[in-house]
């Protein structure tokens, strides 16, 4: 199996694919941008938008009446394409300087964990908060530089998520009775290159980005390493199932100056066979 690109945005830091069954269509970001890409399947043109105001675009999910929970320095944000307009839904982060929002995530009860990151990236000021569709929210864990993923199990019982300082993957028991997950425990950790977004396939398997190694490697429920692929460029940050039969998988990737050959900074594809899961919907 080999990747083929789906689009060259060139982007700074690509991140957050995210499939969007119903309009056939990938969206992911710039985070750098901070922009917002969307691409149909089957088309040539990539329609973008710039966020105002903001300098990056950390992640987002899809929400009720077509529009998108945006990540960015101001809070979580619901952002209208069609209009470009946005309204402030939540900031648990309430505003912390040096301290910005990065990867979120629906789980499969629909509530969605969102992670925060110390500027320098030196400091455990990260936060990882879970909040319900009313805005309601709590502190699901801290301690981190840098807070990555998350993803979650077919049956919604383990949360996976990346410690990327750490170099390490943790996962978590969680239940839609509390908005606190248990039983922490490290599911994978790495030498080589730095774990960041997460995808879970319908048979369970974890996906991960290895930023720094340009790889992405697959691994068992149980921790076992099944099978890594290559990539053409190292900054690869991120995955997501999707095509007619979500057995297509996206992957985001950056683009650095020293990069200045290599093909970084597109969204690559490759036809897995494995069939992947449709992400949850906000319903704000």
């Amino acid at each position: 199996m080999t990747f083929d690109i789906f689009a060259q945005t060139r982007d700074r830091l690509g991140e957050s694919p995210m499939w969007h069954p119903a309009e056939q269509a990938l969206y992911w970001v710039d985070w750098y941008g901070p922009t917002l890409h969307r691409k149909a399947w089957g088309g040539d043109k990539v329609q973008s938008w710039t966020i105002p105001g903001e300098t990056v675009l950390g992640s987002f999910v899809f929400a009720a009446g077509g529009k998108l929970l945006i990540a960015v320095d101001s809070g979580l944000r619901l952002f209208d394409p069609a209009t470009g307009a946005s309204t402030l839904f939540a900031d648990p982060n309430q505003a912390r300087p040096g301290v910005g929002y990065n990867d979120s995530k629906l789980d499969r009860s629909g509530r969605l964990w969102a992670g925060t990151f110390d500027v320098p990236e030196t400091e455990p000021r990260g936060i990882l908060y879970c909040l319900e569709a009313d805005g309601a929210w709590s502190v699901a864990d801290s301690g981190f530089a840098v807070c990555n993923g998350p993803a979650f199990s077919p049956d919604g019982r383990t949360m996976y998520f990346s410690d990327s300082i750490g170099r390490r993957v943790l996962a978590y028991d969680i239940s839609p009775a509390t908005r606190i997950p248990a039983n922490r425990r490290v599911f994978a950790s790495f030498a080589d290159g730095v774990p960041d977004g997460l995808t879970v396939d319908a048979g369970g398997c974890l996906w991960c980005a290895l930023y720094g190694a340009g790889r992405l490697v697959r691994f068992a429920p149980d921790g076992a390493e099944v099978r890594a692929y290559d990539l053409p460029c190292p900054i690869v940050t991120a995955a997501a199932f999707g095509g007619p039969n979500m057995t297509h998988l996206f992957v985001t990737t950056g683009h650095s100056p020293e990069g200045k050959q290599d093909p970084g900074g597109a969204v690559f594809v490759m036809d897995t066979g494995i069939k992947g899961l449709e992400e949850p919907v906000f319903n704000v």
